[in-house]
């Protein structure tokens, strides 16, 4: 391993239960037991790597920092780190982004599924979502790949105000736009 290859940022983030921090190198081992869990291999965005590493991980880890800012999601209570998330700028052409239009999207995963349904997922989107458009400023915010079959994930993104705007396949992309945000999406401070 190259040594400080991370962070990219120095942005920390919270929200009432949770810390957005930059991401570490020595969270990638962490978070390694819980990419070999097939319950959540199977629900990330996109389809799941055959074999994973704490390299392979780097690398993917590396690619999301060079596009914005990828965090691990503490818990404030424990000072376990949960999982990880990047609010990343737009990088698939499909998601149509009109010239001069600021997009992000945001994968996002909370790594131990004990602790799936308590929130926490909610909880990181709508805190990046306000920081994404209140102080980015960006243009629209998107889910992308969600896999169809993934109830969870989609019931995530609904909850938090976006809405599904293609399938591609067994996938569908969701998105909220700035317009809609300000119209009377709840802010993560609200």
């Amino acid at each position: 391993m190259t040594a400080n290859r991370f962070p990219y940022h120095s942005l920390r983030l919270e929200s009432e239960r949770l810390t957005l921090r930059p991401f570490l190198e020595a969270d990638f081992g962490t978070a390694l037991p819980f990419y070999r869990d097939p319950d959540f291999v199977n629900l990330m965005e996109g389809d799941p790597p055959d074999e994973v590493s704490v390299e392979y991980l780097m690398r993917a880890g590396e690619s999301m920092a060079r596009q914005g800012f990828f965090f691990a999601i503490e818990e404030k209570e424990t000072g376990d780190t949960i999982g990880e998330v990047c609010l990343q700028w737009m990088n698939l052409d499909r998601a149509n982004v009109e010239p001069g239009e600021k997009v992000t999207r945001l994968p996002i995963g909370i790594w131990d599924k004990r602790l799936w349904g308590r929130g926490y997922g909610s909880e990181v989107v709508r805190r990046l979502i306000a920081y994404a458009f209140e102080v980015l400023e960006v243009d629209r915010f998107c889910a992308m790949d969600v896999k169809v079959t993934n109830t969870r994930s989609r019931a995530l993104w609904a909850s938090c105000g976006l809405r599904p705007v293609r399938e591609v396949g067994d996938h569908v992309d969701f998105e909220v736009s700035k317009e809609r945000y300000f119209k009377g999406h709840e802010s993560i401070e609200d």
